[in-house]
């Protein structure tokens, strides 16, 4: 592959400054008028028809098999666990724990409960744990969706009685259970549920995943206050903008809040925030205790620790990696002779009848985008350093604020281990009876 000139894609990013519908995050929050907040579509598909795959997925919503070594006990936990390669290479895939569930809402209800007990009790869930609704059906969709690897809604694990349950943004019964709710088990209406979900977890201590179970369980023990009577912390469909943008504050401060909310010690701020970031600043909150954050002056909690900085779109220099990399991640893994190939599967259009109109919408205001994110992608699989494009990167970075999205959590967990704050751990599939037998029989092979 010939390195690709960066002229044009300069000349695209300089056209491109005032552009405001620049999409980082892929919830669509209120503006989808169907009420699916995530966007995510309706017609997940976790199913292959290839002998040596559970489900078919492109090399752009895998993750390094190199980076999959997170440990996970397989003895410990009744399902089958197996290699999903994507369909390119099997250098690029999914880690996949198989739940067999049935057909109706109740049946769904029931198998993810039990997931969440039994993946708790082997270690496979654990507080501060981001779990990330994948939706394997967005492929082949949009660059868009491909960009954002398929994913598009964020939960918080925290741990009751041994068990795991998911607190999320929107604060509502429509997400916070134990991954039985409408938006991962459907409401046998609007809402189909998810039949997918990625587990990644961020490099923190024990201590910090006790106290964030604590800030956890005292937050739902307000909510009826905090966002029943003040609506402090509602669901920020604003996306693109993140709440410390927007109110003109660090996130120290941004962070400290939340937790004085919380404590109800302030009864006043709202400060609404959507999935991730909902994720994200609980993470950071989890290294302060409750007296730290109510003695905390004007500039917030000197306590206060991000799992990662907010990222960037693309990395400028090689100690970034930005939330839109993903696909370029798995993209090097694959032979430099194929790469040429491949990458325009990450940017096509294809069959979008399956995406919501909220993931429509986001689509055809970030496509100005694509072209230049494209040439970054060609210059950097062809071999070029990130020096190489670390103007025009700078450049496309100025159009949106530096942002945690749901893929943020997945794109983290990608470099090689020493530079990765996040671990991906497995993605959990939920099969019919069919699927489950062939993942027995897979989960035979070789699994990192």
């Amino acid at each position: 592959m010939r390195p690709t000139t960066l002229a044009p894609l300069l000349f695209l990013c300089a056209l491109q400054t005032g552009l405001s519908g620049c999409a980082t995050d892929d919830e669509v929050g209120t503006a989808d008028p169907s009420g699916d907040v995530d966007g995510g579509g309706k017609a997940d598909s976790v199913t292959s028809t290839s002998p040596t795959r559970l489900v078919d997925t492109p090399f752009y919503f895998g993750v390094p098999k190199t980076s999959v070594d997170e440990p996970i006990d397989r003895s410990k936990y009744p399902y089958p666990t197996l290699w999903n390669g994507s369909v390119e290479s099997s250098d690029v895939g999914l880690r996949i724990i198989a739940v067999k569930q049935g057909p109706t809402v109740v049946a769904k209800q029931a198998a993810r409960r039990e997931m969440a007990t039994k993946l708790a009790g082997a270690g496979v869930l654990k507080d501060g744990d981001i779990v990330l609704t994948f939706r394997p059906h967005l492929a082949g969709t949009m660059a868009y969706p491909h960009i954002q690897m398929g994913t598009t809604h964020a939960g918080l694990v925290y741990t009751k009685n041994g068990a795991a349950y998911n607190i999320d943004s929107p604060l509502d019964g429509d997400y916070v259970g134990q991954f039985d709710t409408a938006h991962y088990a459907g409401n046998g209406g609007s809402d189909a549920g998810t039949d997918a979900l990625h587990v990644v977890r961020p490099r923190i201590s024990d201590e910090r995943r006790a106290q964030l179970n604590a800030w956890t369980k005292a937050l739902l023990a307000g909510l009826p206050r905090i966002n029943g009577e003040r609506t402090q912390i509602k669901f920020q469909s604003d996306y693109l903008v993140p709440a410390f943008v927007s109110a003109g504050k660090t996130t120290r401060q941004t962070v400290t809040t939340l937790g004085q909310i919380i404590l109800e010690q302030d009864t006043t701020t709202k400060q609404p925030m959507y999935c991730s970031e909902f994720a994200w600043h609980m993470l950071a909150l989890s290294s302060c205790t409750e007296q730290e954050i109510r003695d905390a002056g004007p500039e917030g909690a000197a306590c206060v620790d991000e799992v990662f900085a907010p990222m960037p779109l693309v990395a400028a220099n090689d100690n970034q990696v930005g939330l839109a990399e993903g696909p370029l991640l798995a993209l090097l893994q694959l032979p430099a002779a194929n790469r040429e190939a491949q990458l325009p599967k990450i940017f096509a259009t294809g069959n979008a009848s399956g995406l919501s109109s909220g993931h429509r919408n986001v689509a055809e205001q970030v496509a100005p985008l694509m072209t230049p994110l494209s040439q970054i992608f060609a210059a950097r699989a062809s071999g070029a350093p990130i020096a190489a494009v670390a103007e025009g990167a700078g450049m496309l970075n100025a159009q949106v604020p530096d942002n945690y999205s749901p893929t943020a959590f997945l794109v983290a967990a990608m470099p090689e281990r020493a530079k990765r704050p996040v671990d991906y751990v497995a993605t959990i599939a939920f099969v019919n009876g069919a699927g489950y037998e062939k993942a027995k029989v897979l989960s035979r092979q070789p699994v990192p």
